[in-house]
């Protein structure tokens, strides 16, 4: 059984762009629309879509549930310096949720707002639900959404796209037909190969973002990107997956 975690960081206003990717790409895998489960303490903050209700309106209140004992209590504490899980416990309830989805042919995607997993409280959520599934006997693997197998993708671009992403653009503007299924399933630590009528780069990328208005790649940033290796990517890649978004799993004998 796979659950994914995930920060919404960058779709504060595009939430249900982010949905539609996610049920299509699920329904590819043979799977139904997933639960959302919320595991902020607060609903609060400048993501519009991600206030209070709203993305449960966006979902549902059938694919959409608030576990706020999940939240980090650091938050609400000013007295707690480390990430503190209000109640442990839940994580129990969080696996529960999720066994019982997948007898409706449905996956669950826990989530909060940070960008990078591993200094998450969402990375601590895993680990619990790791431990209780293993109490359990129970093969679980937690990673981050979309999951998959790592990729290596060749796009063809343009000269000037491949001159700004070698001097630092963090996103590779993907066609307006780009096909959303595709880019949607792209694993973490995926490389894309670019090429154009000069030149040819490699880059490191993850599932598509919507970026000024327009589907993009993300670009994960590596040390002079215009000479990087294939074998020198890929070393970079495995090290990024280790560091929250790859997979992680329980190990049952």
């Amino acid at each position: 059984m796979t659950i994914f975690s995930w920060g919404f960081w960058g779709w504060g206003t595009h939430a249900e762009r982010f949905v539609k990717v996610v049920d299509q790409v699920e329904a590819s895998r043979g799977f139904k629309p997933p639960i959302f489960v919320d595991i902020r303490i607060r609903r609060t903050g400048r993501a519009i879509n991600f206030k209070e209700s709203a993305f449960r309106e966006i979902v549902s209140e059938k694919r959409y549930q608030w576990m706020r004992g999940l939240g980090n209590a650091a938050i609400a504490d000013d007295t707690l310096e480390d990430i503190t899980i209000k109640d442990p416990r839940e994580a129990k309830t969080l696996l529960d949720i999720a066994i019982e989805s997948m007898k409706h042919n449905r996956r669950v995607i826990f989530y909060c707002a940070c960008e990078n997993p591993l200094y998450c409280h969402r990375y601590v959520v895993g680990a619990l639900l790791l431990k209780e599934a293993k109490r359990r006997g129970i093969s679980l693997e937690i990673v981050e959404w979309p999951g998959g197998k790592v990729q290596h993708l060749k796009e063809k671009t343009t000269d000037d796209t491949i001159m700004k992403i070698r001097k630092g653009q963090k996103n590779y503007p993907l066609p307006d037909n780009a096909n959303l299924k595709k880019f949607g399933t792209l694993a973490w630590g995926s490389i894309v190969e670019l090429s154009s009528e000069s030149f040819k780069l490699l880059i490191i990328s993850g599932p598509i973002k919507y970026v000024n208005h327009g589907w993009a790649l993300p670009v994960v940033p590596v040390p002079c990107p215009k000479v990087a290796t294939s074998a020198k990517l890929k070393s970079i890649a495995w090290d990024y997956l280790k560091d929250g978004y790859g997979p992680r799993a329980t190990k049952i004998s």
